[in-house]
């Protein structure tokens, strides 16, 4: 697909979105909206990277559009705060340089991952109901519900074309924390005239509707309450509502809660912040908690998804630096895999089980509820808004195709976006052209492309090793060879062998001369160093 023409990327008379992470994929939400020359971001989030160097690497959306194209973010407006809707801004902020918009609880969490040592640009706290005037386009935070307090819809004005943004949401009438659906608000949106939304795909596929988090806190005391041992629930550290409702579990149940992980702990002190979390009883350090009687203990705590260097990974392979799991301890997952995770969790079980737990999860007991809408939940939202245009993002393809389809039926017109399509959104859905996109690998404080020769390398040294060979005075070899299991007497012969020869060593033609050999011998093509040292 061509790159769309510049007057519709620097002077568009109908407002056009551009997905640079988000659309067609799980994570890394970034959109972009664009409307005579004025250009905003809709959140900045991280994703993952499965076949990364060493495991999953964390990845951030791709400014080379950006840079590329000369565009110049007029803000950057946050519907929520999940990582992988803010989780790119400690990265990317900066080089955006533009104002930011936020509600209080997300600004906490912003400021929280940002570099003391930095000059960030201005952010703003925005109140729900008001409307920003942010250069072409005038934006309103509209209340919804979701996995995670003060979550937003967004009603982007531009000219007199009116879009909403779902943002992550669902229709729960008890979400435990923090405020409910603007129902009344979407209802009078529909009346004003929604010409599109762009919206949450996630859970499209799923007939029905999702389950509250009210629910969910009755699930739990009613499967927590009657166990006899210690009690370890792993669940997302942003579900707020989840933390409170097993905050009151533990007092009902006479047991003192610990927390494991840092995310957990940092989610908590966010909460109570917030004032979320008030009524949550004191955790107690793990180092304490190991001397309370077994039926006494609640832990929380991360890895729900198998991250190997989480809390409860930890545990199941008895690496935790003070805690550690007993048979026929409680092991409660109270949380969905998350797709491209579902090899960590089956690895993350097979360990839980093998220490002989008992393990449950949402398959056996009500200890779950998903933060996104099913089917009957969009079907009401659109009988509510009445759009003329449905952009499906927030999802793989699957999920993007079964909420067009959806919509279809209801008489929207649909079109489905993939991250670098510029898209028109009105007087109807056309697609526009293609611009650079993809994702930053992030590497401490840098960020590499995906493809960079550094990555390949790591790689190469991950999976084929690592071979040194040092060349001193009078022909002497020394080798070294982390991580290879090899004959390096073999070797070091047939290096003798070749220095003996009577021709200068050459590094360059030496290591070519290795490579042959290594895969002659060993079948191994490791990351091959050679050095020369030469006479004092």
């Amino acid at each position: 697909m061509k790159q769309p023409p510049d007057e519709w990327l620097h002077h568009a008379k109908e407002p056009c979105l551009l997905p640079l992470g988000g659309a067609g994929e799980i994570g890394a939400n970034f959109y972009l909206y664009t409307y005579q020359g004025s250009w905003i971001a809709v959140d900045c989030g991280q994703g993952f990277l499965n076949d990364a160097p060493g495991g999953t690497g964390t990845t951030v959306p791709s400014l080379d559009a950006l840079i590329d194209l000369g565009i110049q973010l007029d803000a950057l407006v946050i519907t929520h705060a999940h990582e992988d809707h803010i989780g790119a801004l400690p990265h990317l902020w900066s080089r955006l340089n533009c104002p930011l918009y936020a509600t209080p609880f997300a600004q906490h969490l912003i400021r929280d991952r940002l570099d003391n040592r930095q000059t960030w640009p201005a952010m703003h706290q925005v109140v729900a109901g008001q409307s920003y005037r942010i250069g072409m386009f005038e934006v309103e935070w509209i209340p919804v519900t979701h996995s995670i307090p003060e979550a937003f819809g967004l009603a982007i004005k531009a000219g007199d074309r009116l879009i909403y943004h779902t943002g992550d949401w669902k229709i729960d009438p008890s979400p435990g924390v923090g405020h409910g659906l603007a129902t009344s608000r979407l209802q009078a949106l529909g009346r004003e005239g929604v010409d599109v939304v762009v919206g949450d795909s996630t859970n499209a596929p799923v007939a029905g509707h999702s389950v509250s988090e009210q629910q969910v806190a009755q699930g739990l005391a009613k499967t927590i309450q009657p166990l006899e041992h210690r009690v370890v629930v792993s669940c997302f550290a942003s579900n707020i509502a989840r933390l409170a409702a097993l905050g009151k579990v533990a007092q009902q149940s006479q047991r003192f809660v610990t927390l494991l992980g840092r995310s957990m702990w940092r989610l908590y002190h966010a909460g109570k912040a917030c004032g979320y979390l008030n009524d949550f009883p004191n955790p107690i350090s793990p180092r304490d908690a190991g001397f309370l009687p077994r039926h006494e203990q609640l832990w929380i705590c991360t890895g729900s998804q198998g991250e190997p260097e989480a809390a409860l990974s930890r545990l199941a392979t008895g690496l935790h630096p003070s805690l550690e799991l007993e048979a026929g301890d409680h092991v409660l997952l109270s949380a969905k895999t998350i797709p491209g995770n579902e090899l960590a969790v089956e690895r993350l079980i097979n360990a839980l089980l093998r220490l002989k737990v008992d393990l449950i999860t949402s398959r056996n007991a009500l200890i779950h509820a998903s933060g996104h809408p099913c089917q009957e939940e969009l079907a009401l939202l659109y009988d509510w808004l009445k759009p003329k245009r449905l952009v499906p993002v927030h999802g793989e393809f699957r999920h993007q195709q079964a909420h067009a389809q959806l919509a279809m039926r209801k008489g929207i017109e649909c079109q489905i976006v993939s991250d670098g399509e510029l898209m028109q959104l009105a007087p109807t859905l056309q697609r526009l052209g293609e611009v650079p996109h993809g994702r930053w690998l992030v590497d401490g404080h840098r960020l590499l492309a995906p493809d960079s020769a550094l990555l390949d390398q790591r790689r190469q040294l991950a999976e084929q090793g690592l071979l040194q060979v040092r060349i001193g005075p009078g022909d002497t070899v020394k080798i070294q060879a982390p991580g290879l299991s090899l004959d390096l007497a073999t070797l070091h012969q047939w290096l003798q062998t070749q220095l003996q020869s009577g021709t200068p060593a050459n590094p360059s033609r030496l290591k070519v001369q290795l490579e042959r050999w290594c895969w002659q011998q060993w079948g191994k093509r490791p990351l091959i160093l050679v050095d020369l040292i030469p006479n004092e």
